[in-house]
């Protein structure tokens, strides 16, 4: 009977199936054992030098008087009987001439291991030009997130992390081309959409742009172009790159839409009926404050910026995970009370982690104070709430800043 072997994943969660059956990778394991047979498992038949695995496993880090060789031969011996845990009969750990390897009776299988050989073999074009589509389509499929995540500190870890991104890259640069010069737009515009979700912040959706503008699917592209923006926007803060206006321009220029009655653009450009503040993201809350500025400005009506501003109280010691959690779940609750509590003429955006700018237009100084008195007395009625409200407000139009708490 043919047996399955072991079938590794490294990429994302670590995991392992052998013969068809999930491996319970933790049941008796410590975190250095699992580490050295990854090591080993990625080594090959080649193997490792002990050095290197010292060097790995525990750097620079010995205790004074400690004895790394004899270190690492205790966690090979647990490594060879964890084996035995895992029901993995006819594999071992052979140490010979300063190198240790898995050596095993059956087939062996790991996705990094393979992305690793078929990207430089697609990429030295060893197989010919036949083959190296169907080498660089393998690799992609196996590629499905970051290198052994749960040991992302690790220094061996970070290192080998980079290594196969870099490989990542490149294979997916010459594949999207590949498809692009064979004319298989759709295709390439997989490949570059795959990469962005997997890397949001090296501009893959730039090449996904071109793809559904050379298709002539303006929509689309346009909603890239949006989710991008947004993305930066709630992520990081910023714009994304000039080269993404650019694209913008194409996309404007060649989206005609059809001949309509006057009547029926106007009801589609109504919007929401829905009472409230209206929310929308910082990119299209900047060009509401120049635009609301010129109307005020011409009409002499009053203008004024408010921030609010959430704020915890204690969390020493949780983790950060756990802070950034609740600090989300604060931050949908202040934005659904703002929401109920201004009117429907205002304008709010999240800004920050921690903030919401709202636009009060057609209100004086006194009245943005009591707007923000009658959220802060909303909020405190909502359940589940943590932390503090602060304020501060300024005129768009240029006059002195007011700050306080309710």
């Amino acid at each position: 009977m043919l047996r399955e072997g072991l079938r590794v994943h490294m990429f994302s969660a670590y995991s392992m199936e052998f013969d068809g059956q999930p491996v319970n990778i933790m049941r008796g394991s410590s975190t250095k054992v699992l580490q050295v047979f990854a090591m080993l498992l990625l080594a090959g038949d080649k193997g490792l030098p002990k050095r290197e695995l010292i060097g790995n496993i525990y750097g620079q880090g010995q205790e004074r008087g400690a004895d790394p060789n004899r270190n690492l031969n205790n966690l090979l011996y647990r490594l060879k009987k964890q084996l035995t845990v895992w029901g993995m009969e006819g594999a071992t750990v052979n140490l010979e001439g300063g190198f240790a390897r898995f050596e095993a009776d059956f087939p062996v299988e790991v996705d990094a291991l393979m992305f690793e050989q078929k990207t430089i073999q697609a990429l030295e074009n060893e197989s010919g030009m036949e083959n190296r589509l169907g080498l660089l389509e393998d690799a992609m499929e196996l590629y499905t997130g970051d290198f052994l995540e749960e040991y992302c500190t690790e220094l061996w870890v970070i290192q080998k992390d980079q290594e196969l991104k870099r490989l990542y890259f490149k294979a997916a640069e010459l594949l999207g081309e590949e498809y692009r010069q064979q004319g298989n737009l759709l295709k390439a515009r997989d490949v570059y959409h795959n990469a962005s979700l997997l890397f949001p912040f090296e501009s893959w959706q730039l090449a996904e742009i071109d793809c559904l503008i050379a298709l002539k699917d303006y929509n689309g592209a346009y909603a890239v172009y949006q989710n991008t923006e947004r993305l930066y926007d709630e992520e990081l803060g910023i714009m994304p790159s000039t080269e993404y206006k650019d694209r913008l321009e194409i996309i404007e220029k060649n989206s005609l839409r059809p001949v309509r009655r006057l009547s029926d653009i106007a009801e589609s450009l109504r919007g929401d009926p829905d009472d409230g503040a209206y929310y929308c993201y910082y990119p299209d809350f900047i060009d509401s404050c120049q635009i609301l500025s010129r109307i005020a400005e011409r009409t002499g009506q009053s203008l004024f910026l408010l921030l609010c501003t959430w704020s915890s109280r204690g969390g020493a010691g949780r983790p950060e995970s756990e802070k950034r959690q609740e600090e989300e779940r604060q931050m949908e609750i202040l934005k659904e009370t703002i929401s109920r509590v201004f009117r429907k003429g205002d304008i709010y955006t999240k800004y920050s982690r921690c903030q919401y700018l709202i636009i009060l237009s057609g209100t004086g100084r006194e009245n943005g104070v009591r707007a923000f008195e009658r959220l802060y007395r909303a909020w405190k009625k909502r359940p589940g709430i943590a932390g503090e409200l602060s304020y501060s407000m300024d005129s768009l139009l240029g006059f002195r800043e007011v700050e306080g708490n309710a």
